[in-house]
């Protein structure tokens, strides 16, 4: 009996706390002045986090729309509802829910300037705190401290690395199209481009040369769990971004770790700690190499290293790291950027590719399309070597397949923006908003990618030909790439915060399109038993559609989805 009073009491004490919660929130989000929708639940809340999987479907089910709000408490929940959400509650609306109130924002001028206005919007420290694994980052750090790590880590995405990209993301296509055109049909087709991701990162990224046919060692022996390799290491690591979170907050609080330190959990602790070994190693190799005088190697560490020695600053600024814009970094925010590039760089172009493939393989016209470019581009270098600084400025359609693909279905579906301790005034429509304190704004990039006023009567279809357009400075037909309405095109975000490795993901992806679709190769779908094409086609959109956000969007079962590469004859 006492249990259960207990609990019941406990269950009282919530709801009448959720009411005040609600009640309190409302009346901030009043005085905004945006419509509201409610949410009766923290969506990041212990409670919630651990009953919804039993409670959301039967809640979800409430007659009169009652559990609508349900669909918006997983994460990523804007890649299912596009603009249609803003259709209906106005491009720009607040959520208030027993949490801090979250404004969702669809209005491409209001979402150019809060991204413009970095410190009046700053990236949540206690959101992204937890991408801190190895040190603070560029992506965690905000106001001056932001100054000094971008000053640092941007020169290192230079077109000397852009080459080595290059260089490398086609030794890998050309590797990977001949693994696939040997099987029969294809059902590895995400973790295989992950492979390629993961060793272009490796190679560009820390001087590591893996080959793809090199599989890494998933003996699970206790041996070989104790001795992991440096892309092995990586690759656990990527793949389990969300435990490594876990792992490293429980550590550094006070909670005890040895509960956590079996399993796989124990293998990922066993990756970060070897990982880090590995990259102070590699830093130490860089650093000789530069204090020798060697300026001939352009991985994005030995660039870092090179930056990095050229600050002015005393060694005892470096290893203080104040709060300044000015000064190096010390070696734990090398490794931070190190890890978090690794991440971004690995995941993100990776996941535009997988999505680019099955959408050529759901389009066959398509990579007719790609293909003609890639033909003519390869026919016309006399010497056949498609070096970086010709090649890549002519592969226009390729490009228009990644900004397409990376519209509808980009790694990051949205961005949240907080407003700390000082109210911000934002135009919305013209007319003046006050954002209180503590209010998170959400940029809902999906929603800004398929508005129909920005992106014409079919801005859900996929058009990569939308992105080459008339030139009307040009004569006789020219054609140039289009240039979005400020705001409405946001993949690699933008204003001073814009994504520094936007340049090598393109690259990337770019040069692996190119390797894969020259000389008339071609992919198919492969058909289920009794299926038609049209429902092999219709089958793989829905998988494409039913993507999840694990860290960047993603599909989920990927494997249902069957390939099968035909090589051209030139």
């Amino acid at each position: 009996m006492l249990f259960l009073d207990i609990a019941a009491c406990s269950c009282i004490a919530y709801v009448i706390w959720t009411i005040f919660r609600l009640q309190h929130n409302y009346v901030k989000a009043k005085k905004i002045g945006l419509p509201i929708i409610f949410s009766p639940v923290n969506v990041f809340g212990p409670l919630w986090l651990t009953t919804k999987g039993f409670l959301g479907s039967t809640l979800e089910k409430l007659p009169f729309g009652l559990g609508e709000w349900v669909a918006r408490t997983e994460v990523g929940w804007t890649y299912h509802h596009k603009f249609q959400i803003h259709a209906e509650h106005g491009e720009a609306f607040i959520i208030v829910s027993p949490a801090e109130n979250e404004i969702v924002l669809a209005e491409p001028n209001a979402a150019e300037e809060v991204m413009r206005r970095r410190n009046d919007f700053i990236k949540n420290p206690a959101v992204y705190g937890m991408l801190d694994v190895f040190g603070p980052n560029l992506d965690t750090v905000n106001g001056k401290v932001w100054d000094r790590h971008r000053k640092i880590t941007v020169p290192p995405f230079n077109e000397k690395n852009s080459a080595l990209v290059w260089r490398e993301s086609g030794n890998q296509a050309e590797q990977l199209l001949q693994t696939w055109c040997e099987k029969v049909e294809v059902r590895s087709t995400q973790p295989d481009i992950f492979a390629v991701a993961l060793n272009v990162l490796c190679e560009a990224g820390f001087g590591v040369h893996s080959k793809f046919v090199d599989e890494p060692n998933f003996s699970r022996s206790e041996e070989s769990d104790q001795h992991l390799g440096y892309r092995e290491c990586l690759r656990l690591l990527l793949s389990n971004f969300i435990q490594l979170v876990i792992l490293n907050a429980v550590q550094k609080s006070a909670l005890p770790t040895k509960w956590l330190l079996w399993g796989r959990m124990k293998k990922i602790a066993i990756a970060r700690d070897q990982f880090l070994g590995y990259m102070t190693n590699l830093l130490a190799i860089e650093q000789r190499a530069f204090d020798q005088g060697d300026m001939d190697r352009h991985n994005l560490m030995s660039a870092l290293v090179r930056a990095q020695g050229q600050s002015q600053e005393s060694d005892s600024v470096r290893k203080n790291t104040p709060n300044t814009a000015s000064g190096g970094l010390s070696d734990g925010e090398v490794y931070g950027n190190l890890f978090i590039y690794s991440l971004a760089g690995h995941d993100t172009t990776a996941g535009a590719l997988h999505f680019a493939i099955v959408l050529l393989a759901v389009n066959p016209e398509l990579q007719d399309w790609v293909g003609e470019e890639i033909d003519a581009v390869r026919n016309a270098d006399p010497s056949g070597l498609c070096f970086y600084e010709e090649t890549f400025p002519k592969l226009v359609r390729c490009l228009a397949l990644m900004y397409e693909t990376a519209r509808l279905h980009g790694p990051v579906v949205m961005m949240p923006r907080y407003v700390d301790s000082s109210p911000q005034r934002l135009q919305i429509h013209g007319r003046e908003h006050i954002i209180p304190p503590h209010t998170t704004r959400t940029l809902n990039f999906v929603a800004l990618h398929t508005h129909p006023e920005h992106w014409g009567p079919d801005p859900l279809s996929f058009r990569p030909s939308r992105w080459i357009v008339p030139d009307e400075n040009a004569e006789s037909g020219g054609t140039c790439f289009l240039e979005p309405t400020p705001g409405s095109y946001v993949p690699w975000n933008s204003g001073p915060r814009v994504c520094p490795g936007r340049k090598f993901s393109q690259v990337e992806f770019v040069r692996v399109v190119y390797g894969l679709f020259a000389g008339g190769t071609r992919v198919q779908l492969v058909r289920e038993p009794g299926e038609s094409l049209s429902d092999a086609r219709d089958r793989a959109l829905r998988i494409v559609n039913e993507a999840k956000v694990e860290v960047t969007l993603k599909m989920v079962d990927a494997y249902r989805i069957g390939l099968k590469w035909v090589k051209g004859q030139s």
